[in-house]
C-alpha cells in the first residue's frame, strides 16, 4: 500500500487532487469503504439527476461490483469535466481520542472540516470520526 505512511495532511491533499484528476482507485484507498460509498452519492447527485440509468446503478454499488465499476467509470469522466482544482489550505490538525483526527481547513476559501481513522493499512478519510473517544 503506498498509503500506508501519509499522515492525514497528506491524505487531504491527495484526496483532493485525486478526486478532481478523476481517479476514484486512489479516491478509494484513502477512504473507509461507508465513507467512499457517501462519496460516490455525493459527487454523483448531479450525474444521477441527468441519467436515469447512473441513478439506478449508484443505488446497488454496495451490493453488486458491475454497477459499483460502472458508476466509478461515469463518475470519473464527469468529475474530469468539471476541471475544478481547488485551493486547499489547513487551518488546523485536531485529535479526537488515540486513533482519529479531525483537520479543519479551506477549500477555495470556504471552511469544512474532514475526519480521519487509523485503520489497519493506515489513515483513512472516515465521515464517521468525527465524535470523541477515549
Amino acid at each position: 500500500m503506498p498509503y500506508l505512511l501519509l499522515d492525514p495532511s497528506d491524505i487531504l491533499n491527495l484526496y483532493y487532487t485525486s478526486l478532481y484528476s478523476g481517479d476514484l482507485c486512489a479516491v478509494k484507498e484513502l477512504m473507509t469503504q461507508e465513507s467512499y460509498t457517501m462519496t460516490l452519492e455525493t459527487f454523483g447527485l448531479r450525474l444521477s439527476l441527468r441519467d436515469p440509468e447512473f441513478k439506478a446503478q449508484l443505488k446497488k454499488v454496495q451490493e453488486d461490483t458491475d454497477a459499483l465499476d460502472e458508476v466509478e467509470n461515469k463518475l470519473s469522466v464527469e468529475l474530469i469535466s468539471r476541471n475544478l482544482s481547488p485551493k486547499i489550505e489547513i487551518l488546523s490538525q485536531k485529535w479526537n481520542g488515540t486513533e482519529r483526527q479531525t483537520i479543519d481547513y479551506t477549500e477555495d476559501g470556504k471552511s469544512k472540516k474532514l475526519y480521519f481513522s487509523k485503520e489497519e493499512d493506515g489513515w483513512k478519510i472516515n465521515y464517521h470520526a468525527g465524535r470523541k473517544v477515549d
